[in-house]
């Protein structure tokens, strides 16, 4: 999301408080329909019917929205738009810390968070506020809110595209400021907030996020409203001067309890004033203040450098106050007015120092529009200058799009259910002929359990296998990554980089490279690899990752996902919001190290038949639970048996046999020997032989001895070794032949 700005300079707003009503006034004079509003959508009548400023102008108006089911915060929200207003809704998540712990809470939180995005009217704000239920005045926490923030901005976005998230009022302590951003939370903001503070050390603050993120927003809230009997139109000043101070938005906290709506119109006014003649790309231009007032600020406005001016006068001014500007070619002053009633206008003389504007009946606060001459006025000549470029997106924002699109659809998918079909190759070492297995059965999915699969079928080589029941066979995989890239980790786990781009089966990627962060991902088993994420939906297009930090018998693991967008009958779809991009194929190689031989082992995973959200998922995976097929579950450790206890319920079969014993029986034949040599025996093979970790396959049949042992992890480094044996208690007599010659 592009880095948003305030489309006004100062820009200010109205923090309200939705309190419960507030009765009418009784006296009988009072003006109808002049009750303090109690709600945002009361709030949003009164400034119709106060300011008349076109919908979704910047004035903002907040209140505080409780994350709850049914909130009204989206229709409140619309109301305020409608109303002239740009809602600047504070999201109050009540998930205590740790936050990471509390996942159930926290997905509660953030679905009404993501619904009142998804309904909310465009250009509304949204503001992340944790008050952490049963800790409250706490110190601020910058890695469990920087977490909370993370997953709050991806929800928010998933619900909708173009939303714009805020901080929570963070102290201005730049200790505080560089705590957050150490959190990595630049892509997920676009204006920060402060506490209201004095204008140096708001400065201070402004400089601490600026040095972290340049060019981001800074919004104070709340500042209080010049209490009595300070003039309503100081807002106006208030905000120019903490403009001034790097403040791009000012929210102003209403009086709790005015008598009636007529209290609230003075402090609307000088809000529209700001609302309707600061608009556009103004900055703050120091050298243009005039000299006749207790302060001034000047805004220079970008298209035509006409100026914007909010002057202060001391109490008691006189009846007429001179402006000095040091600009002779400023022209055409205009005064705006900020309260009902007639204004006098300003008159102005050109002077060789530059414009004396004099300015009748200032009262506490004038605002002023000047234009200035252009080059054309001055030398008839006209001056056009075009800037062009094109933006390269930083890969944290396309991170963020990314988790945003996987959160929105993770909302939508309830679960899935497929064929799969995993074609292996085993190929245990040079010359030796390869194995092939090809595994089938049903696949079901939901977001609680995972992935169970059902093997009902099994090819070896092309042959059906033909017993009841499969055999179940040891699952060498190596254990889950620590932390999956591309996702939000409560601490920092990856590191990424934006490669630049590639077309993936005609369409346009963004390929971001991902590797651990810190000396071999500090001790976990991570990930280091590629993401190609689609530049305009901003989908998984393709992953390709290889897991490092692996112990035992895997000596290396590469994976490739490759997504397809499909309906939710598997139909193939096109590439948008609204389809479901699942990985439907999977491409792996792993290298392990058995009885000190590399075995490869290739494996071609394909889901079809796919039907998303389909009625009687839960009966099919039932009825395939009560049979007697065999079943995995992908967990955090790997693959694992599904087994039935003694209830015939299934459950994870923590590890698996590590050893097996076979009963083997053939022939063995050598030129040596008169006569084929029947055997009969056993065949013992362990990968973790009485719990040491070594490898052994023994083979004795009477007359012939074959065993292997090996250590795939010699004194725990990545070099193994092993040892064969050989015996024959046969006599055999070698003959010897050079040419036709023994």
């Amino acid at each position: 999301m592009e880095a948003a700005t305030f489309p006004c300079r100062p820009c200010a707003g109205v923090r309200i408080e939705t309190p419960a009503p507030v009765e009418p006034p009784t006296d009988p004079a009072a003006e109808p329909g002049t009750a303090l509003p109690a709600s945002p959508a009361d709030f949003a009548n009164a400034l119709r019917e106060t300011v008349k400023l076109e919908p979704g102008s910047p004035l903002y108006i907040a209140w505080e929205v409780p994350l709850t089911e049914g909130s009204s915060g989206a229709r409140d929200a619309a109301a305020v738009r409608e109303a002239g207003g740009t809602p600047w809704l504070s999201l109050l998540f009540r998930t205590p810390a740790p936050v990471a712990q509390n996942s159930e809470r926290l997905q509660a939180e953030l679905r009404a968070a993501a619904a009142v995005a998804g309904q909310a009217p465009r250009g509304t704000w949204f503001q992340v506020v944790w008050r952490p239920e049963g800790q409250e005045g706490n110190t601020f926490q910058p890695t469990e809110y920087g977490f909370l923030l993370k997953r709050a901005a991806v929800a928010l976005t998933g619900a909708r595209r173009d939303a714009l998230v805020a901080s929570e009022p963070l102290p201005a302590d730049p200790q505080v400021i560089a705590g957050l951003y150490a959190q990595e939370v630049a892509a997920y903001l676009e204006a920060v907030v402060l506490q209201p503070a004095a204008p140096e050390t708001l400065a201070r603050a402004v400089e601490a996020v600026q040095t972290a993120d340049p060019g981001r927003p800074v919004v104070v809230d709340a500042l209080a409203y010049p209490p009595a009997p300070g003039d309503p139109v100081e807002v106006m000043a208030d905000a120019a001067r903490l403009a001034a101070h790097g403040i791009d938005m000012t929210l102003f906290r209403a009086p709790a309890t005015p008598a009636d709506l007529r209290a609230m119109i003075p402090l609307l006014r000088p809000l529209a004033v700001l609302t309707r003649e600061f608009k556009g790309d103004l900055s703050y231009d120091p050298g243009s203040a005039p000299a006749g007032a207790s302060e001034a600020w000047v805004f220079v406005r970008g298209e035509d450098l006409g100026l914007r001016v909010i002057a202060l006068f001391p109490e008691g001014a006189p009846d007429e106050a001179t402006l000095r500007f040091p600009d002779p070619e400023l022209r055409r002053p205009t005064r705006f007015p900020v309260a009902p009633g007639q204004i006098r206008p300003p008159s102005g003389e050109v002077t060789a120092r530059g414009l004396d504007l004099r300015v009748p009946d200032p009262g506490r606060v004038t605002v002023l529009g000047l234009e200035r001459t252009t080059a054309a006025e001055r030398e008839g000549v006209e001056e056009r200058v075009t800037v062009a470029g094109e933006r390269q997106m930083p890969v944290e924002e396309i991170l963020r799009r990314l988790q945003a699109f996987e959160d929105a659809q993770a909302r939508r998918l309830q679960h899935y259910r497929a064929t799969n079909t995993t074609h292996l190759r085993f190929q245990p070492a040079a010359g030796a002929q390869a194995v092939e297995a090809t595994l089938q059965g049903p696949f079901f999915f939901d977001p609680q359990a995972g992935a169970d699969w059902a093997w009902e079928t099994l090819y070896v080589n092309g042959v059906k296998w033909r017993g009841k029941r499969l055999p179940e066979i040891p699952l060498i995989q190596p254990e889950k990554a620590a932390a999956l890239p591309l996702e939000i980790h409560f601490t920092p786990q990856y590191q990424y980089r934006l490669r630049g781009t590639d077309t993936i089966d005609g369409r346009t990627a963004w390929v971001v490279d991902f590797t651990p962060a810190g000396p071999a991902g500090n001790g976990g088993k991570l990930y280091q690899g590629t993401v190609w994420v689609d530049r305009e939906i901003y989908a998984r297009l393709r992953t390709r990752a290889v897991q490092i930090g692996l112990e035992g018998e895997v000596l290396s693991n590469e994976e490739t996902l490759h997504y397809t967008p499909i309906d939710e009958s598997g139909r193939p779809a096109s590439w948008g919001s609204q389809s479901f991009v699942l990985p439907l194929r999977l491409v792996a190689q792993q290298i392990l190290s058995v009885v000190n031989a590399a075995t490869v082992v290739e494996r071609e995973t394909l889901l079809s038949d796919v039907v998303v959200n389909g009625p009687g998922f839960e009966e099919a995976r039932k009825e395939v639970a009560a049979s007697e097929v065999t079943m995995v579950r992908d967990t955090d450790k790997g693959l694992r048996y599904l087994v039935k206890d003694d209830s015939g319920e299934r459950v994870v079969k923590e590890g698996f046999d590590s050893s097996k014993l076979f009963a083997v029986g053939g022939v063995f034949y050598d030129d040596a020997l008169d006569y084929p040599l029947p055997l009969a025996g056993l065949n013992y093979f362990s990968f973790d032989f009485r719990g040491t970790g070594k490898q052994l396959n023994a083979f004795f049949a009477g007359a012939l001895l074959i065993a292997d042992v090996a250590e795939p992890r010699l004194f725990g480094s990545r070099f193994d070794a092993g040892a064969d044996l050989f015996a024959l208690a046969i006599p055999v007599t070698d003959t010897l032949f050079r040419g036709d010659r023994e």
